[in-house]
């Protein structure tokens, strides 16, 4: 007896082994991947992001190649040449035919123009660097739509289950209630049409399902974990005023930024073709390598060391109407500016407004949700001694089915709202904690806010008076005559 207790617990100890062994390693298998990771994966290798990090690379290296001006220039300029001779050579000197010379040539005064133009492709450099901020939160901000409808979807999948099993269980009943002859037939065909409703929305939601997920992966690369976190960073809250949120979304937005920068590269684009009005000073140094052709050394293969000037007097022109059109480059740089002004206020107060509305519509959502759950539980205790049909059974959870879905697609509504306001305020990677690796740190420069004209005026959000509203109303008995009938039963 005891050799067979001891059995059993020995293979009792070995499977709660294997369970545990099983599970660690699928737990290792499996690890959880955190929003702030799928974030950083994203931003680092999503291709559209991934093309605006390459044009910023690609603006660094072009200032470098025109700050290359500054430095002197090493050439060798090889020739061969036929001349005419026109007198003897009787100094046994002459004009080599092939000849070789070392030129080094290095810019004095050029007009300001290379100067210019590096300060030019300074201002581009930080342009891209803030196109590449903007395409990074509005890819996390695309990201975290689908992130979160794929959230909503799984919950509401879960829902139409629910609602498929619940129905399909009291189809069955009213059908043997019909078969047993105990209920009409009618009761069935109602049943059946509700049954059939709450097959299509299940297949409703899996489909949603489906496409949130394909959504999901092409902005990830992957297919997302079968595990998502619930994000969290939303608890932070927003700015106290719509006032104060856009001013904070006027100082950050990369968008609006980037088009202040564009401004004083289309500046500095205009004094780079003012430089053609100035002369050009240039320093240059030529040893004539060559020979004479009979292999001696030439008259001409002295060392020179010369400053030459070079200003132009008229170019057709040309210059006139190229400092034109930078003029006009720069007018409208301006008014880009001013149209990143309206569209950052527009998206700015729209899902800040949406926050204080979506919040009081999650309380109003949540307590009909509660009504309609406590009515379901009256409406079952009620059908169990006989007060209610199976019919109103069905309508019960068909009403709460639609009370859980409006309560869950609010309450994400919500979430999202947070992130379209963080991510108007440039402030979405910060919220959620990610960073991409090898960005640049610039100092913040004055004109930032010199040139940002943007005025903080938002319109006022409309508050309902409920108490105005009943009233100014006309009584029920106008509207429905029939529905308030005077009570003779005598009882009170």
């Amino acid at each position: 007896m005891k050799e067979n207790f001891k059995y059993k617990s020995t293979v009792y100890f070995l499977l709660i082994g294997l369970v545990a062994l099983q599970t660690s390693t699928s737990s290792i298998a499996d690890p959880l991947i955190s929003l702030k990771d799928m974030v950083e994966k994203t931003i680092s290798s999503n291709p559209e992001v991934q093309a605006r990090y390459h044009k910023f690379l690609e603006s660094g290296y072009e200032q470098e190649a025109v700050r290359g001006g500054f430095l002197p220039r090493a050439d060798i300029v090889s020739t061969y040449r036929k001349q005419e001779e026109v007198v003897n050579n009787n100094s046994n000197t002459a004009i080599p035919r092939m000849n070789n010379e070392l030129v080094l040539r290095q810019m004095i005064f050029d007009g300001f123009a290379v100067s210019s133009e590096v300060k030019r492709l300074g201002h581009i450099s930080r342009l891209r660097y803030f196109e590449l901020l903007s395409a990074m939160q509005s890819t996390t901000q695309e990201f975290m739509r689908a992130y979160l409808d794929s959230l909503r979807f799984r919950e509401l999948t879960q829902f139409a289950k629910d609602n498929y099993v619940i129905h399909k269980q009291l189809f069955d009943r009213i059908q043997e209630r019909v078969n047993a002859g105990v209920a009409r037939k009618v009761d069935l065909e109602q049943a059946s049409g509700r049954l059939a409703l709450a097959e299509a929305n299940l297949l409703t939601e899996v489909t949603n399902l489906h496409d949130v997920t394909a959504r999901l992966q092409r902005l990830y690369g992957d297919l997302p974990p079968d595990t998502l976190e619930i994000p969290s960073f939303l608890n932070a809250g927003v700015e106290a005023s719509a006032d104060e949120a856009l001013k904070l979304a006027y100082r950050q937005n990369p968008d609006l930024l980037s088009t202040i920068e564009d401004i004083q590269a289309k500046q500095k684009e205009i004094k780079a073709n003012e430089s053609r009005y100035y002369p050009r000073l240039d320093l240059q140094a030529r040893k004539n390598l060559g020979t004479s052709s009979d292999g001696r050394l030439s008259n001409s293969a002295a060392d020179v060391l010369e400053v030459t000037m070079s200003f132009n007097l008229f170019n057709g022109f040309s210059d006139q109407n190229s400092i034109k059109t930078a003029a006009q480059r720069l007018s409208g740089a301006e008014d880009m500016r001013d149209k990143a002004c309206i569209d950052t206020r527009q998206l700015l107060v729209i899902a800040y407004n949406d926050i204080n509305q979506l919040k009081q519509q999650s309380v109003f959502r949540a307590q009909h949700k509660t009504s309609i759950e406590n009515a379901r539980e009256a409406y079952r205790k009620q059908y169990d001694i006989g007060q209610r049909t199976l019919l109103d059974l069905l309508d019960s959870e068909n009403e709460y089915f639609q009370a859980k879905r409006s309560l869950a697609n609010t309450e994400y509504d919500l979430q999202m709202a947070y992130v379209r306001t963080y991510a108007g305020q440039g402030e979405l990677l910060n919220k959620i904690g990610a960073s991409r690796g090898n960005m640049p740190e610039y100092q913040r420069e004055d004109y930032l806010d010199n040139e940002n004209i943007c005025k903080v005026v938002v319109p006022v959000q409309i508050q309902i008076d409920k108490e105005a509203l009943l009233a100014g109303a006309k009584p029920l008995s106008n509207i429905y005559p029939t529905l308030i009938k005077p009570d003779n039963s005598g009882v009170r």
